[in-house]
């Protein structure tokens, strides 16, 4: 083994457990690239933002994580009761040396309650968070009156 490869294999001082795998994943990305050079080919993926819901006595709240999409890039839609969020996250620099970012569209969907208006739905855009207030349908109630039968003889 050439002295570059060992050290980067092995190297001289211990690494720390914490490091955590985005250093191993530099490595191995710069140990091929000194073999076979820069790849120019990137795999490309699309990729899910995280959600988080929760339910208050009024709504079904939605909150993704959005950050550098462009809000106008957003769609949401309510067919039946399935929300959907769509969009596109693009890449700001085409030849980046190393990317944990995904980038490219996403879709998103979120079983919403039976009944649900989507002319009633509302969604914000803050600090790359996107909220959806998803009003839940009250039931209806009525009265219903019991009508009493004559007996006839």
């Amino acid at each position: 083994m050439n002295g570059l490869i060992t050290r980067r294999l092995f190297p001289s001082e211990p690494r720390s457990v914490l490091r955590g795998f985005g250093s191993v994943h530099r490595d191995i990305d710069s140990l091929f690239e000194d073999f076979f050079g820069r790849n120019p080919v990137e795999a490309t993926a699309d990729w899910a933002p995280r959600l988080e819901t929760y339910v208050t006595d009024e709504a079904l709240h939605v909150r993704a994580d959005l950050p550098g999409v462009d809000p106008k890039a957003v769609d949401i839609s309510v067919d039946d009761d399935v929300l959907t969020i769509r969009g596109e996250r693009k890449a700001e620099h085409e030849s980046a040396a190393y990317r944990e970012i995904n980038y490219g569209r996403f879709e998103r969907r979120i079983r919403v309650p039976q009944g649900t208006e989507a002319g009633k739905i509302t969604a914000s855009y803050t600090n790359g968070v996107l909220d959806i207030t998803v009003p839940i349908p009250k039931p209806v109630s009525r009265k219903v009156s019991v009508s009493v039968a004559t007996p006839t003889a």
